[in-house]
């Protein structure tokens, strides 16, 4: 592929919800590495109607983007919807989503994402912000990668939640790229563990292949309070 090609970054819309699941199933949702060292999808057809909740459910908030080629084709994705910087307290929780899953292979990832919560305390770090803007996926079609989408869908999406005055954007990586990408980009990390000391029952959870050995919460502050 000729690096003289150019794609586009331009925001999600409901006409294009199809093509973005269609990336990020034959992208995130096999090679993620929580995904991938428990075997969630092995394919892009392999059904986890979870991970397909996690990923609509803030694809049409206006703060979702997308890269395009020259014909059109989604290249690139990254998935960010509002959130509140302390759980809700509703019993729909990350831990008590862990306990009541049925899948076993999401169910250990759900218990990841609760140990996050509950290590970074961010409504700690910051007691004046309610509410962040959270990276949920970012997906790069394979023939794209190193060629500059993930940062600029970055850039796309900081200029879109400073204009929704929101001051604090949050990016969890179980990717060794990803938090390469955060630091780049001035992310502070809150919270930081290898994997092989998340444990339950005496065992750790899940231990993805290297160079993904940390799970780490990244947060930027877009501007002062």
């Amino acid at each position: 592929m000729s690096k003289e090609k150019v794609y586009n970054i331009s925001l999600i819309t409901e006409e294009d919800a199809e093509s973005v699941m269609k990336l990020i199933k034959r992208t995130f949702y096999i090679d993620e590495p929580l995904n991938r060292a428990v075997g969630l999808c092995t394919s892009e057809t392999d059904s986890c109607p979870e991970l397909d909740e996690y990923c609509t459910g803030s694809l049409l908030e206006g703060l979702s983007f997308k890269a395009t080629d020259a014909e059109g084709n989604v290249i690139g994705a990254m998935i960010n919807g509002v959130c509140p910087v302390k759980e809700d307290d509703n019993g729909n929780d990350l831990l008590s989503q862990a306990q009541r899953c049925t899948n076993p292979k999401f169910q250990k990832i759900l218990y990841i994402l609760a140990r996050r919560e509950s290590g970074a305390k961010l409504w700690e770090k910051f007691p004046h912000d309610h509410k962040l803007v959270e990276v949920k996926i970012a997906a790069t079609d394979h023939n794209w990668r190193r060629k500059g989408i993930m940062n600029a869908l970055t850039e796309e999406t900081e200029k879109a939640v400073r204009t929704r005055g929101i001051r604090l954007i949050r990016l969890d990586t179980s990717s060794a790229y990803s938090a390469m990408t955060a630091e780049k980009y001035g992310y502070t990390s809150y919270y930081k563990v290898l994997y092989r000391d998340i444990k339950m029952d005496g065992k750790p959870l899940i231990v993805p292949e290297p160079p993904h050995l940390e799970d780490s919460v990244y947060v930027k502050e877009l501007f002062p309070l």
